[in-house]
């Protein structure tokens, strides 16, 4: 049985548009034959909600950077909350220079995605990490990692926030969705990953197959020790539509 495991901004979704349509054969071809498509984000639920309903998703999907993952109609949370990593960055804010998505409110989310207001509240409503805008040195930036290490928290660099999180990751995610699903199936479960940025890294490394998308504007991540990887030649949407149809088509 196999299972697609996919980011969404700059890898399903276009950077700047967030638009799908360059990928619609392969969402077409994945319907076709039946095969799960689980989107993993570090987006909201009420984001993923309201994406998987434009792509007419029903499958489970893992949302803030596998923080949380939602399952046979039912959430299932890992890590700390949402007021606990906010109550740390509030401290962290009198060393260190960063704009969080609770400063910069809809409005300002809005302004920095290119999001309508709608979606920059549904951006908003976070349950367990925390994006953030960096408006400090590289050298800060270490000692900001290292302060959030101690308390247990990690922070990984997305297509085009910092997100502030426990270490729960999408890889982990991954790993509980493929389990259920050899429970329930009793087959053997073959995965294929997409992603685009550092924060796709542990997802993908847990991946039979993986894929990492071109960004229009950053190199590929670099990911060591896989027996199966390649990267497209193609940008986002395209990219993915690339992939997926050499890989099932």
């Amino acid at each position: 049985m196999l299972l697609i495991f996919s980011d969404l901004d700059a890898t399903l979704l276009d950077h700047n548009t967030y638009s799908f349509k360059e990928a619609l054969p392969a969402l077409q071809l994945i319907k076709q034959k039946k095969i799960p498509l689980i989107l993993s984000s570090s987006k909201t639920y009420q984001e993923m909600i309201y994406i998987r309903k434009k792509l007419d998703n029903n499958d489970p999907f893992i949302y803030e950077n596998g923080s949380g993952i939602y399952f046979k109609n039912k959430k299932v949370a890992f890590g700390s909350s949402y007021i606990e990593i906010h109550n740390i960055l509030s401290k962290l804010k009198k060393q260190f220079s960063f704009l969080s998505f609770k400063d910069l409110g809809p409005l300002g989310i809005q302004k920095e995605t290119g999001l309508d207001f709608n979606s920059s509240i549904r951006a908003s409503q976070r349950e367990f990490t925390e994006p953030i805008s960096w408006k400090d040195t590289k050298q800060q930036l270490n000692k900001f990692k290292i302060l959030l290490h101690q308390q247990n928290l990690i922070l990984l660099q997305g297509g085009r926030f910092l997100t502030v999180s426990s270490p729960q990751t999408k890889g982990d995610a991954l790993l509980w969705i493929k389990k259920r699903y050899e429970s329930l199936s009793h087959k053997k479960i073959i995965t294929i990953g997409l992603g685009d940025s550092e924060n796709d890294i542990n997802m993908l490394k847990k991946t039979d197959k993986a894929v990492i998308v071109r960004h229009p504007k950053k190199k590929p991540p670099k990911i060591s020790m896989h027996p199966s990887i390649i990267t497209t030649n193609e940008i986002g949407p395209k990219g993915w539509n690339e992939a997926i149809i050499n890989y099932i088509g």
